[in-house]
């Protein structure tokens, strides 16, 4: 009988160390994911924009959506002209353009 509790005792405290085994591996990866993010979030500045839930409102969604639209339309002139156009004169001349332009559409839009 009692070697029958002692194998079940140490059938259990094999189980145990093997529990507490785990979970210091598990601690020690959650140790790792930490440090690996706090060390990420030091070399990563956090983002200037503030994001869209802290300067809400219908105007702002707006004057948003148009600023972005003015980008997105300024970036695809500038690639359409790069991409169709080798003479360095028309490519500056667009810039040019493009720049004078954007505040005359900016208030054209609204």
């Amino acid at each position: 009988m009692s070697k029958e509790r002692a194998v079940r005792r140490a059938a259990r405290e094999a189980e145990l160390a093997e529990q507490r085994a785990e979970r210091e591996r598990g601690d020690a990866e959650r140790a790792r994911r930490l440090a690996r993010r706090t060390t990420f979030a030091k070399v990563v500045p956090r983002p200037l924009i503030r994001s869209s839930s802290s300067t809400g409102g219908v105007l702002a969604a707006r004057r948003r959506r148009r600023v972005g639209l003015l980008a997105v339309g300024f970036v695809v002139v500038q690639v359409l002209t790069w991409a169709w156009t080798p003479d360095w004169g028309v490519r500056v001349a667009v810039i040019i353009a493009s720049l004078f332009a954007i505040p005359v559409v900016a208030v054209l839009s609204s």
